[in-house]
């Protein structure tokens, strides 16, 4: 078990993850990848929203 954990840590590597990838058939791959790409996106724009709310100032009536 030691031995596992000091292999994944120098390989910089999820064996556990990889497993888990070839297990998918290409179709549940693919899904995988597009959630994961909706969710950066989703990252991503969240924080250019809250960047850009903090540069305006606000205006008083």
């Amino acid at each position: 078990m030691a031995e596992e954990i000091k292999t994944q840590n120098s390989s910089d590597v999820d064996k556990g993850l990889v497993a888990m990838f070839i297990k998918m058939s290409p179709e549940q791959r693919l899904k995988a990848n597009d959630n994961a790409i909706r969710a950066i996106l989703e990252l991503r724009n969240a924080y250019q929203r809250q960047k850009n709310s903090k540069c305006r100032p606000k205006r008083n009536n």
